[in-house]
């Protein structure tokens, strides 16, 4: 006999019980789409404007961190694009950079949290943050697995 616990691994059925599941995923798509933009953009000026003779000093360079920031940002645009895609398109496969890189960017705040020798501000911010970036990663993943099994119900049901 076999087994169809197909949507055991789906969690949730709707986004902050009053979307539906694809409104809520479009929207943090969009949400984590602006976010990333003003990172990426914020941390480029930041770069210009506080330290624009970097290249031309011999002494310290600037704090990896707006640089990092800028790479994080990159690559958080091009997941969240991805994400919008995906709803638009009903492709679960442009999900999985986001569900890939969430992982990575709560391991990168709890790292920098480690780093930041407990500035309460930044720490509050912080765990915001990786509360967030839990949030998205459920809602997006129990998207992603009710895109992957929603044609199921129409395949013949055969057992081997």
């Amino acid at each position: 006999m076999a087994c169809r616990c197909k949507y055991f691994i789906k969690i949730l059925n709707k986004c902050c019980f009053c979307f539906s599941l694809r409104t809520g995923t479009l929207l943090l798509g969009c949400i984590f789409l602006t976010w990333f933009v003003y990172l990426c953009l914020g941390s480029a000026f930041m770069m210009e404007s506080i330290f624009p003779n970097e290249y031309q000093r011999e002494t310290q360079g600037p704090p990896a961190a707006p640089k990092t920031t800028m790479v994080f940002s990159f690559f958080g645009i091009i997941a969240s694009a991805m994400v919008c895609m995906g709803v638009h398109n009903n492709n679960e496969l442009l999900f999985v950079p986001f569900l890939v890189l969430t992982p990575i960017y709560i391991f990168v705040h709890i790292l920098a949290m480690i780093i930041y020798n407990f500035v309460w501000v930044i720490i509050a911010l912080f765990i915001i943050t990786i509360f967030v970036l839990i949030y998205a990663w459920i809602i997006i993943y129990s998207y992603f697995s009710e895109l992957r099994y929603a044609y199921d119900d129409e395949l013949p049901h055969t057992y081997i």
